[in-house]
């Protein structure tokens, strides 16, 4: 009797041990409001659209619809595409290097052919498409299709997500939620309501910001939409942390009250014979 009672008193000890992450802690985009409601969210997207900077590489083309010989002055020779870059587990990416890649230079600037060094940092890819057929009408008579690319899109992620890792961005403009998904979604002992963008200012520093993406008000936020080299953190739930100190303890807790346990039953059954 007294061995049951043992037993019923030391398993409420492994459940609590062993519990679940709630549903709640787990879930996304939670809202107030009635789920079945199709709401407008406001968000930056349109604002918050990437701009050049320092060591960024641009692939610029410049094309003459039917006289691309007229073109040729204007672009740069073809870098052989031979490397390629790990971005996470088991993946990699072309590095883009294929294209006419372009340097942004310290001061925010570019070489470009026959035209000189543009200052290019701060601009968007549409509006430096736009300066460069400007300036070129200078030199050509003919309409020009001026195509410009960010090359060098790359974001980190760390912490409790399931494929930590660098990543690359093959198009302009990428939200948190698109980020996380690149690392195979957060792990169930990721915490919803901590995540941490460290993102990089143009004297060095970093800005450091907490987002919650366990509720809906996290698309309104400024830094919902990522920027080339921001870097995502995740933290942990409070459990798992606390579980990292207190499974070896538990374990040899566990392996000493087992083999007393065992030890017991055993002399008991002797003394009955």
């Amino acid at each position: 009797m007294k061995i049951k009672l043992g037993i019923y008193f030391f398993l409420p000890l492994v459940v609590a041990f062993t519990s679940c992450v709630s549903s709640k802690k787990a879930t996304y985009i939670q809202t107030e409001r009635d789920p079945a409601k199709i709401v407008n969210i406001p968000s930056y997207r349109l604002e918050n659209v990437v701009r050049f900077q320092p060591d960024d590489i641009l692939g610029i083309t410049v094309n003459v619809p039917g006289e691309q010989s007229v073109a040729q002055d204007y672009n740069l020779p073809l870098v052989p595409s031979a490397n390629t870059e790990n971005t996470g587990e088991g993946s990699s990416v072309d590095t883009g290097m294929g294209r006419q890649a372009f340097l942004v230079k310290k001061d925010g600037t570019i070489d470009f052919p026959v035209l000189g060094f543009i200052k290019v940092a701060g601009y968007t890819q549409s509006e430096m498409e736009d300066l460069l057929k400007e300036l070129l009408k200078e030199h050509l008579n003919a309409p020009t299709v001026v195509t410009v690319r960010l090359l060098n899109f790359k974001i980190t992620i760390t912490g409790e997500v399931n494929s930590p890792g660098k990543y690359s961005v093959d198009r302009d403009q990428i939200n948190l939620l698109e980020a996380l998904a690149l690392a195979s979604d957060m792990t169930i002992y990721g915490r919803r309501d901590n995540v941490t963008l460290l993102r990089q200012q143009p004297d060095g520093a970093y800005k450091r910001v907490t987002l919650d993406i366990s509720k809906e008000n996290v698309i309104s936020s400024p830094y919902f939409f990522l920027r080339q080299n921001d870097m995502i953190y995740v933290a942990p739930l409070k459990a798992k942390s606390q579980n990292a100190d207190i499974s070896p303890m538990f374990n040899t807790v566990l392996g000493s009250t087992t083999f007393a346990m065992s030890l017991v039953t055993f002399i008991l059954m002797m003394m009955k014979k």
